[in-house]
């Protein structure tokens, strides 16, 4: 998949969601597929912005390689390391009579849903001082919410408990990864 491409899928994402997600749910690609088409240009664009908005609006000029080192490394891995194990962790979590576990549908649900967040975190990453535009990812649940049945065999009844449970276990997964890999990455890069 190309930028254009990208581009198109994520803005179809914002602006028709239902009709993208049937789209995506069409298309047979694995994991690795949809995190190389999907996840990794998000978080190269993030890893520029993070660059050049340190780069142009943090004072601190004795530090700031280290500074852009750490940040870059922090968003990028906790990012692809949450995506991936709260992906698994929610599959895992299907267990609890939700739906049968289709860690294909899981990830791709959750891949093309920060699909749509990531390019706020660059937004943010490239001009600090705009952080308030940090509220606009929350988008991204209705964005979520209409591609579980399209991903997911997941029944209208069980949709807001999995949605609860799912939204949950991500973010408790990510917060704990950027969380400790940040104070290991602050101990290890000055």
């Amino acid at each position: 998949m190309n930028a254009v491409d990208y581009f198109y899928r994520i803005r179809n994402l914002l602006l028709r969601p239902g009709a993208q997600w049937a789209a995506v749910a069409s298309c047979e690609k694995d994991n690795r597929a949809v995190y190389r088409e999907i996840v990794l240009p998000a978080i190269c664009l993030i890893a520029v912005c993070t660059a050049l908005g340190a780069l142009l609006f943090v004072s601190r000029a004795e530090e700031i390689w280290g500074y852009i080192v750490r940040k870059i490394l922090l968003l990028a891995c906790s990012l692809s390391a949450g995506l991936y194990l709260s992906a698994f962790l929610v599959n895992a979590l299907m267990i609890l009579h939700i739906g049968p576990r289709n860690m294909r549908g899981v990830f791709s649900l959750m891949a093309h849903t920060a699909g749509v967040i990531y390019p706020v975190i660059a937004v943010v990453a490239l001009f600090p001082f705009f952080s308030e535009l940090s509220i606009l990812a929350f988008y991204a649940i209705y964005v979520y919410w209409r591609g579980i049945p399209h991903m997911l065999s997941v029944g209208v009844e069980r949709r807001p408990i999995f949605m609860v449970v799912s939204l949950a276990a991500a973010a408790a997964v990510h917060l704990l990864i950027f969380y400790f890999f940040g104070q290991f990455l602050t101990a290890v890069i000055q």
